[in-house]
């Protein structure tokens, strides 16, 4: 089973390693959203202290308000790879944390053999209708963050996806850009049922509404620089002087590697193809050329999280509740 394990590090000790005060560190570290820091400050705050094995109150177990559960649908190792769900269940210990909460980890290849002792969960990712289920059957306050389950009853954590996408085809049409691509994310819960990604929703029916479907182009690759390296360099092989001349891709790991692949075949970012991506990973804004992309708001959907399952415990939440946060486009390079 995996958890949490005991504090080893001190603020100063992560704040010397981030280059930031302790001040600093506290306050972020107690999901103090007033705090006017960068979020690359936040990232790599949160990173560092997860670097040092710092965990604030763990050692208070026996005091503490109770433990909340907190689900990953990745392994701890596909976590350590993927920022954005780290920094989701980032915001959603910060938050428990600071309330008092003990907090149990659990990843894709853990068992809830001991769930009956905990007074809520979190689940983060993708889940299918019948491991939703399972998580319901323990009768435990519940919210899931990143998949919209309220038809299920079950309280839920989002993002938009509707709004950026439509803003990021507004944009392409704006550059005179009317047949677009789109190398969209391939991904299945872990009992294998396939997942229908939002952007990919999103992208055909906006380009449906507009009449612009028919002529777009739309490829499936895995969530990973790899599966947007090979699924680019295929449709330009493809698709010769007929590739698109903008793409949106779904994820910015997946942006990058498309770049790669363009720039191999000597195809000009974004003169010849413009890119956006989805995420905003601060290594997009030090690429050549910069990443455009939409950012979004990972450690806010963790902290709502940890408040939806508060509301629940002190019964001011009595009905499922779906929370959906804004998302922002941000223009680089690599779309202009």
């Amino acid at each position: 089973m995996g958890k949490g394990g005991t504090g080893i590090a001190t603020l100063k000790d992560i704040a010397d390693a981030a280059h930031v005060s302790s001040a600093t560190v506290s306050r972020v570290l107690n999901a103090d959203t007033s705090l006017q820091v960068s979020a690359a400050t936040r990232k790599r705050i949160f990173a560092t202290a997860e670097a040092l094995n710092y965990t604030k109150h763990q050692h208070k177990t026996q005091t503490a308000a109770g433990t909340i559960g907190i689900v990953q649908w990745y392994s701890e190792q596909e976590e350590n790879n993927d920022l954005y769900y780290r920094a989701i269940r980032w915001g959603a210990e910060t938050q428990l944390q600071a309330a008092d909460f003990a907090i149990a980890r659990y990843f894709s290849n853990d068992t809830l053999a001991d769930a009956g002792n905990l007074a809520g969960l979190i689940a983060i990712g993708k889940y299918s209708e019948s491991q939703l289920n399972q998580f319901k059957a323990l009768n435990r306050p519940l919210v899931i963050v990143d998949q919209d389950t309220l038809d299920q009853s079950i309280s839920c954590v989002t993002t938009s996806f509707a709004a950026p996408v439509g803003k990021i085809i507004a944009y392409f049409r704006q550059q005179g850009h009317h047949r677009l691509g789109m190398i969209a994310g391939r991904e299945e819960t872990t009992d294998g049922q396939a997942i229908d990604d939002q952007r990919t929703v999103a992208f055909e029916a906006t380009l449906r509404d507009q009449g612009l479907l028919e002529d777009a182009i739309i490829a499936e690759a895995p969530f990973t620089i790899e599966g947007g390296y090979a699924t680019m360099t295929d449709l330009i092989h493809q698709y010769g002087d007929q590739l698109p001349h903008a793409f949106f891709v779904a994820s910015d790991a997946m942006a990058i590697g498309a770049i790669k692949a363009l720039q191999e075949q000597h195809i000009a970012v974004p003169d010849r193809v413009s890119i956006v991506g989805f995420n905003d990973l601060a290594v997009g804004r030090f690429l050549n050329p910069s990443l455009s992309t939409v950012k979004v708001a990972t450690q806010q959907m963790g902290i709502n999280a940890a408040k939806l399952i508060q509301d629940q415990l002190s019964g001011l939440l009595t009905v499922p509740t779906r929370i959906t946060l804004s998302s922002e486009l941000i223009l680089r390079d690599s779309s202009r």
